[in-house]
């Protein structure tokens, strides 16, 4: 199945970032031209069937405005929150719930089917170790991504082998 790897839009800086931190002006754009794209994706090339979001604020906005193109179930999930949401979380926490979510959601689709997970940047580093067939390790690369930028893995069932 084609996942659909997403950061949120770009959010307001501010001094205390918080979980209710909201998107740019930017970011709203971004995200409104990701949505066209998708859009045209889901047309051509994928059936998209949800979006998983994060339940943190800027995610939620980010998936409401890619989501008035494509008109899909939003299911929000915990395990898409960013790295240090959990107190006392280490990276290879973080890894494992991220694919704990992923497996999931590949279990729930078909094959051919496609799921947008809007998260934040660095757990792009749980996806990519998936697809490259690697372990959860504390060695992982801590790799982040700017906003609203779509990355799309091909997952099979297989990977969780």
């Amino acid at each position: 199945m084609k996942i659909i790897y997403m950061h949120h839009a770009q959010r307001e800086q501010n001094n205390q970032p918080t979980q209710q931190d909201d998107i740019t002006a930017l970011g709203q754009k971004d995200a409104e031209i990701v949505a066209k794209l998708m859009q045209e994706a889901n047309d051509k090339y994928f059936s998209i069937k949800a979006i998983y979001s994060s339940p943190f604020y800027r995610c939620k906005k980010t998936a409401e405005i890619i989501n008035k193109k494509l008109n899909l179930p939003i299911v929000y999930d915990d395990r898409l929150n960013e790295f240090g949401s959990a107190k006392g979380e280490t990276w290879l926490d973080l890894q494992k719930r991220v694919r704990a979510c992923i497996k999931d959601i590949v279990y729930k689709y078909g094959e051919n089917d496609g799921v947008i997970c809007i998260t934040s940047g660095v757990n792009v580093a749980a996806f990519i170790s998936l697809v490259n067939k690697q372990k959860p390790s504390k060695n992982a690369a801590f790799i982040g991504v700017v906003g609203c930028s779509p990355l799309v893995f091909n997952i099979a069932k297989e990977s969780f082998n």
